[in-house]
């Protein structure tokens, strides 16, 4: 988009372009031409203005700001984002300089905010002089004009109402609340030591301070409990439920719902409490039967299937007017993900009375849709309010890990905003892993040994940049390395059975089961994580070059053999890994379920691992938790080759060792402090970074904020 399409006086052109440019979605142009239908005398610059609107909306924020100055700074970072984002995805290299800037639009912003203010747009906005839901009369206007001494700012209207009932609902659930005292702390402590079996080496299991604190308060209070990964969250949430039937028997009737905003996200929350379960000792299971059963026989669901949606009511059954009952208690999990509609629907929904405990890691990148509802709670929590509790101490991630302390470097300059807190990290053509911060001593004196690796990697060899083609030639050779690891992939495919039950009686001597835990384990080990979907780093390139070369180590080893390959006419190849990208709800799959690919003669099929559901039975016979889809039955725009998967689906997984491809342009709008946080954070023993230090200085500098607007 250059200038003359910004000076263009068609609407449609100006739509287009910025459109082409990624800058709006298709169903933009159809709300704008609706709306300038329903206001007819809106001069071109501010038709182009509210177009720009729409734009900064679309990224998430749920209102933009009615000041020329603070709107551009806005623009700017997306404009800038946008031009960069084409010149990475392209093919051919691109001159930045044949793109329009920032000044070019300085016009549009003026003029149409100038509009807006002093003239008459009640016909598509609405003035709010109070933060009030609509009215019925007002629900047809789509935008809110919000003026407030701060300043003016525009809404769209479902996003204002979701943010005033989020802050109505918030005041009614959450209250201020205390911090225990230190014996209160021990006692706490020292109980659940008494309720768990020890470790294999004897050790007590002893939960951390903070996590007593939120155990003491969850007896009394509603709470945000926030924290990276393995801090403990589940296991907190686990012993506070516990303690609350304990000394609540009347508890025990109440409801008790898991939810989180995907069924993935779901199912693992309900695995996790079921794992915190199987530590407590037998004697308190049996002492305390009613409670262990209550609690083991839990089920999850999404928040949109805990509402229930009803067609006829074109809504939720469970709403404003039709609460829950009174008697419930609700544990919703990654709530960095809810965005900002979902969380008021949920929060409305919950009467006064009822418990509510919310747990997420505000670090992580937030929901998908607009809104970035947990950090702005907590923002809101850290001015005034107490009522959460944020555990800091990890047990994944302790003195001794690398990605552990450059995780905590990355939170650091997050939540400080302060660049200066960032540590330079050296990166190599080479394979050396760089330790920046040097290993605590332990009780004997000795530096400690790190327990993981962090390697930073360039694929430059100088300070030279790369062309495009050398650039893609260079992940090609790195690809072809990386797939070694997964050229097994196809031969134990075709030794798994999809047609066998996985119980006893078909397998008796547990040869299936074991083949079937041998590939799943092996498609665990590794990963590929990308900022982008498109372009030479992103997951449609990548997936693209790991198939290829796994297919040709396969077709070599087959031919070692004297044998050949007959690919499927499918498409699909024995081994090759696809992850759900949308909602499978009648086969209880969920986006961002990960399967491999096995055959059953000729048809293919998707292998997935999935927690049997409780209360389940087959004839009395043990099975493993393997379930098998013919490829068929599912529709292939929900299924795509997951080798490497963006950042964004990989929130909750883990995976042992974890490549990471960073975008190669500073002022990528995926070069963020979030992106890098999630993606470091999903591996176990080893990460690679595939940046240089400039772009890994950009990502871990550049905090990605939404303007929501929240204020309790």
């Amino acid at each position: 988009m250059d200038n003359k399409l910004i000076a263009t006086e068609s609407l449609d052109e100006f739509i287009d372009a910025l459109t082409e440019m990624r800058g709006l979605v298709a169903l933009d142009k159809h709300l704008l031409h609706l709306l300038f239908e329903i206001k007819k005398d809106v001069p071109l610059q501010t038709q182009k203005f509210l177009t720009l609107c729409l734009s900064l909306l679309d990224d998430g924020n749920t209102r933009v700001p009615l000041d020329a100055s603070q709107f551009t700074d806005m623009w700017a970072r997306k404009w800038n984002g946008l031009v960069t984002l084409r010149i990475s995805t392209v093919e051919e290299d691109i001159d930045e300089s044949n793109f329009a800037s920032v000044a070019d639009f300085a016009h549009i912003i003026r003029d149409g905010i100038q509009d807006i203010l002093t003239n008459d747009f009640s016909a598509i906005m609405e003035s709010r002089e109070t933060d009030t839901t609509s009215i019925e009369d007002a629900l047809s206007c789509p935008f809110v004009l919000a003026k407030r001494e701060s300043g003016a700012h525009l809404y769209f209207t479902k996003h204002f109402d979701a943010k005033c009932v989020i802050e109505q609902s918030a005041k009614i659930l959450f209250k201020n609340g205390h911090t225990p005292a230190d014996k209160e702390i021990e006692n706490c402590t020292q109980k659940i030591a008494s309720m768990c079996k020890p470790f294999g080496n004897g050790k007590q299991f002893l939960i951390k301070k903070r996590q007593a604190e939120a155990i003491i308060r969850g007896q009394t209070e509603n709470l945000v409990i926030t924290g990276g990964p393995g801090t403990g969250k589940t296991t907190v949430v686990l012993y506070i439920l516990w303690n609350l039937l304990e000394s609540h028997s009347d508890m025990l009737d109440w409801n008790i719902y898991l939810a989180a905003p995907s069924g993935k996200a779901a199912d693992r929350m309900r695995e996790s409490l079921i794992d915190g379960l199987a530590r407590i000792r037998e004697e308190q299971k049996t002492n305390n039967e009613p409670i262990f059963r209550k609690l083991n026989e839990l089920e999850s669901s999404t928040i949109h299937r805990l509402l229930r949606f009803s067609k006829s009511k074109g809504g939720f059954s469970f709403n404003r007017e039709e609460q829950f009952p009174k008697n419930s208690i609700f544990v919703i999990d990654e709530a960095s993900m809810i965005d900002i509609e979902m969380f008021a629907a949920l929060l409305e929904a919950i009467p006064e009375g009822a418990r509510i405990f919310i747990l997420g890691d505000p670090f992580q990148l937030p929901s998908v849709d607009s809104g970035a509802v947990l950090g702005e709670i907590l923002k809101v929590n850290e001015s005034g309010s107490n009522f959460s509790v944020k555990l800091n101490e990890s047990n994944r991630f302790d003195d001794r890990s690398n990605i552990g302390k450059l995780a905590a470097e990355i939170k650091t300059v997050a939540e400080t905003k302060d660049n200066t807190k960032f540590v330079p990290h050296k990166f190599t053509s080479s394979d050396a892993s760089v330790n920046e911060i040097a290993p605590t001593p332990d009780k004997t004196g000795n530096a400690a040994t790190f327990k993981d690796k962090v390697f930073y990697k360039q694929l430059e060899t100088d300070s030279t940049p790369l062309s495009k083609k050398e650039e893609d030639k260079r992940i090609e050779n790195f690809i072809a390395e990386w797939s070694r690891d997964f050229a097994q992939l196809p031969a134990l495919a075709e030794n798994i059975h999809p047609e066998r039950t996985g119980t006893e009686a078909s397998d008796t001597d547990h040869s299936e089961t074991a083949r079937r835990n041998e590939i799943w384990q092996l498609s665990l080990t590794k990963r590929i994580l990308c900022a982008e979907r498109r372009g030479l780093r992103g997951i449609e390139n990548i997936n693209k070059k790991v198939c290829s070369k796994i297919k040709s180590l396969w077709r070599a080893q087959k031919k070692k053999q004297g044998e050949t390959v007959q690919w499927d006419d499918s498409g699909y190849f024995p081994g090759q890994l696809l992850i759900i990208t949308k909602n499978q709800e009648m086969f209880k799959l969920y986006n961002g379920d990960t399967g491999i690919v096995v055959f059953e003669g000729n048809t293919p099929c998707l292998m997935l691992k999935k927690a049997p559901l409780q209360n389940s039975e087959l004839t009395g016979k043990t099975r493993d938790d393997f379930v098998f889809y013919p490829l068929s039955i599912l529709p292939e725009d929900s299924l795509t080759t997951a080798f490497a998967i963006t950042i964004h689906k990989s929130q909750g997984s883990e995976y042992k060792h974890v490549t990471m491809f960073l975008p190669t342009k500073i002022g990528h709008p995926l070069l963020t402090n979030q992106i890098l946080y999630t993606g470091i954070t999903r591996a176990k023993e080893s990460v690679t970074i595939i940046a240089n230090d400039d772009t890994f200085k950009a990502a871990v500098t550049t905090v990605s904020e939404r303007n929501t607007g929240i204020s309790l």
